[in-house]
C-alpha cells in the first residue's frame, strides 16, 4: 500500500493480483484539495449547489460533466459524484492517459448502468462510494472485467435488509455475523457490477456463501477479494 504527497488527497492504493489496481480515498480529502474556496464536508443533509468550472483549482470536468453535477438534487450526491469522478479520472491519468487533461478523461454509461472509459471503452473500470469513502478500480488486461464495492461497517441490518438483501440459505450461513453480512454484502454487489447488471438483476439470485459465488445455483468461476479499511469499512473486488 503507498500514499501520495500530503499536499493531494491520500489516496491508497492495492494491487490484489496482477494487472489490477485499486485506489481508496476519504472523500473529504479530496474535497478539501480539489475546490478553490474551502467548502464544508457536512454535505450529508444539505441540498444542491451550483457549480461552475472555475470551483475546481484546474480544469477536471468538461462543461457536460459540470452539468450532470448540477443536475443532482441533493449535495451529498454531487460531492460522491465529483470525488469517485476524480478519483478515477486520476487514476486512468497516471496509469494509461499521461498526456490526457481530467477534463478529457470521459466516463459514460451502458444502459444498466455500469461505466466504461469513453475514449477506451475495453478498459475495465468500476466505481463505489459509501459514507466518507469513494473507491475505484481498473484492470490493465482489456479482455478481463472487474467490479468493487466499499460498504461502511454499522449494526447489523434489520430483518428487512436481511430478506431484501440475502437468500435464507446465505442468512443460514452468516449467524448474525456483522462483519461477514457486510463482507458478503460488498461481493454481491461487487460481482453485479462485475455482470455490468448492478440492481437490475434479482439479489436472490445471487448468492455468497463460504466466500463462493452462485448465479442461478451454479457456482462462478471468479476471484474475490475482500479487505477491512481502518477497521470500520469493508472493501471487495470481483474480477475474472
Amino acid at each position: 500500500m503507498t500514499s501520495f504527497p500530503r499536499n493531494k488527497p491520500c489516496i491508497n492504493t492495492l494491487s490484489p493480483k496482477p494487472g489490477v489496481v485499486i485506489w481508496y480515498c476519504k472523500i473529504p480529502e479530496i474535497i478539501h484539495s480539489i475546490f478553490n474556496k474551502g467548502r464544508s464536508c457536512d454535505f450529508k443533509s444539505m441540498v444542491n449547489e451550483i457549480f461552475q468550472k472555475d470551483d475546481f483549482i484546474a480544469p477536471f470536468f468538461s462543461h457536460e460533466e459540470i452539468s450532470t453535477i448540477n443536475g443532482f438534487r441533493a449535495l451529498k450526491k454531487q460531492i460522491e459524484w465529483i470525488s469517485g469522478r476524480y478519483l478515477i479520472k486520476q487514476m486512468i491519468q497516471q496509469l494509461f492517459l499521461k498526456s490526457a487533461s481530467l477534463d478529457q478523461i470521459i466516463l459514460s454509461y451502458l444502459e444498466q448502468g455500469a461505466p466504461f472509459l469513453t475514449s477506451h471503452p475495453d478498459l475495465p473500470v468500476s466505481l463505489s462510494h459509501s459514507n466518507d469513502y469513494t473507491a475505484a478500480a481498473c484492470c490493465k488486461n482489456k479482455k478481463k472485467t472487474l467490479g468493487i464495492d466499499i460498504e461502511k461497517i454499522a449494526k447489523k441490518p434489520d430483518v428487512y435488509f436481511m430478506k431484501t438483501a440475502f437468500t435464507q440459505n446465505e442468512i443460514l450461513n452468516l449467524k448474525d455475523d456483522v462483519l461477514e453480512i457486510f463482507k458478503n454484502w460488498t461481493i454481491k454487489e461487487a460481482y453485479l457490477k462485475y455482470i455490468q447488471k448492478g440492481f437490475n438483476e434479482s439479489l436472490h439470485r445471487v448468492e455468497v456463501i463460504n466466500n463462493e459465488i452462485l448465479h442461478n445455483n451454479k457456482k462462478i468461476n471468479v476471484d474475490i477479494f475482500s479487505t477491512i479499511i481502518n477497521d470500520d469499512y469493508v472493501l471487495s473486488l470481483v474480477s475474472d
